[in-house]
């Protein structure tokens, strides 16, 4: 059985780099849709179609920059296509941007009588007024359909009730979780729950995954609750596929694994949810998928790395030369940058060296005197109690990492200093706690 393998650059059946990036999807007969944002040359929602989730053929650019006039210079993000039964019309809804920055916050919306025909654009707007960036859309059982955005500067998210031919706002029925930041929703039903899966706003770097749950759409959400890693396995949810077969359904998680470094190695990521209960939802990592669409069924398999990258403050450890007694200092996310990989040597259970991965030397203060602020650098292994580090959990799936010897805590250095040193632990509200939250973030692949 052909497999799904998460975290690489995935190609069409002619062998092209496949660009649908905020994408959702659409089933039609046997084909899955797949539209997604395509920044190459001009276009701006690119379309495929898949028998089986694995080979992917290109069928259009169903949006480009010669579509209208407002798209000229415009960024369209996060397209999702329904199909009204009533118009017998595909709607598009996107994310409108102005193309310079995200000031102009405006949902845009286009149809089509193909569902990979070229998309007529009809309008942009700020929804009842109300900004509208990262979106999706969700379809009920009645025909009703929704639009879910992110507004208030992305601290609030709003869910729209569509007009009966969905082309047009007909009514603002929640604002959830006014001021607390979240982003990417992908929206799924699951018998007599709905579920909203979110990302937090953190620009281009990932972050916690949470979800919740309500017993109808418009009515009461749970709070909102983790899920997977602090990182979500590097991923930014987009959309929740439902893969129905005679057996079960199973529910896709599918995100995108932005590099903010280079947004053309950004790659894709599907993992099959599961449920401890009716409301109880887990997300575990898969390198690979084996997706039975007769049975509804995946398998998994999982290829376990030992490689952590270390974070705080959405700055990355790294250290660019080697040579001799070498600083560390912090650098933004890449990832084909080898230099910000970092192994976890065990020494007991409760304590380990930590060493980087190209070079083979190890985190040691460079002053053995216990004084605060002493610069950790990489240095040979010499077996000493100082190269040996312990874990505290800070909650939220932070941690701060404390010196076996000094008893002094990994702390980030400032922008300006860009060192790694080791300072007295930090309570919180104090001036170098967030320095010293650290995501040991393992290497899924």
């Amino acid at each position: 059985m052909l497999k799904i393998r998460n975290g690489k650059i995935w190609r069409d059946t002619k062998g092209n780099v496949i660009h649908c990036h905020g994408g959702g999807f659409l089933k039609q007969g046997d084909f899955f849709y797949w539209f997604g944002e395509n920044r190459e040359q001009g276009r701006l929602v690119s379309c495929y179609r898949s028998l089986d989730l694995v080979s992917w053929e290109f069928c259009n650019d169903v949006v480009t920059s010669a579509t209208h006039p407002e798209l000229r210079s415009a960024n369209c993000e996060r397209p999702k296509v329904l199909y009204n039964e009533k118009t017998q019309t595909y709607v598009m809804w996107l994310h409108w941007e102005n193309g310079v920055d995200y000031s102009a916050a405006r949902c845009g919306v286009l149809i089509s009588d193909r569902i990979d025909g070229s998309y007529e654009y009809l309008y942009s707007f700020r929804p009842l007024g109300h900004m509208s960036r990262d979106c999706t859309l969700f379809k009920d059982d009645d025909g009703a359909a929704y639009f879910i955005s992110a507004a208030n500067h992305n601290a609030d998210l709003h869910i729209y009730r569509l007009s009966e031919d969905y082309r047009e706002i007909a009514a603002l029925e929640m604002v959830l979780w006014p001021g607390e930041s979240r982003e990417a929703p992908a929206v799924f039903k699951r018998g007599q729950y709905y579920f909203m899966v979110t990302s937090g706003c953190t620009g281009w770097h990932p972050n916690q995954v949470k979800y919740a749950y309500a017993e109808s759409i418009t009515g009461e959400w749970s709070p909102l609750i983790n899920i997977g890693t602090p990182t979500g396995y590097d991923t930014q949810p987009t959309y929740v596929l439902p893969i129905v077969g005679v057996q079960q359904t199973t529910y896709l998680y599918v995100a995108d694994r932005w590099d903010p470094s280079n947004y053309h190695n950004s790659r894709y990521v599907f993992l099959p949810f599961e449920f401890a209960s009716d409301t109880a939802l887990d997300l575990q990592w898969a390198s690979e998928l084996a997706v039975d669409l007769e049975l509804g069924v995946v398998e998994t398999t999982v290829n376990q790395s030992n490689l952590y990258r270390m974070r705080a403050n959405l700055q990355y450890l790294a250290v660019d030369n080697f040579e001799g007694v070498a600083p560390v200092s912090f650098s933004r996310l890449n990832y084909a940058n080898e230099n910000q990989l970092w192994d976890l040597e065990y020494s007991n259970s409760n304590s380990f060296r930590i060493r980087h991965y190209l070079s083979g030397k190890y985190l040691t203060p460079r002053n053995l005197s216990n004084e605060p602020h002493s610069e950790i650098v990489l240095d040979e292994h010499k077996s000493h109690i100082s190269q040996e580090w312990t874990v505290k959990p800070t909650g939220d799936g932070y941690v701060s990492i404390l010196n076996s010897y000094s008893k002094l805590a990994l702390t980030f250095g400032s922008d300006e200093e860009q060192k790694l040193l080791q300072m007295p632990f930090a309570k919180e509200g104090d001036a170098a706690c967030d320095r010293q939250k650290i995501i040991l973030a393992r290497v899924y692949e």
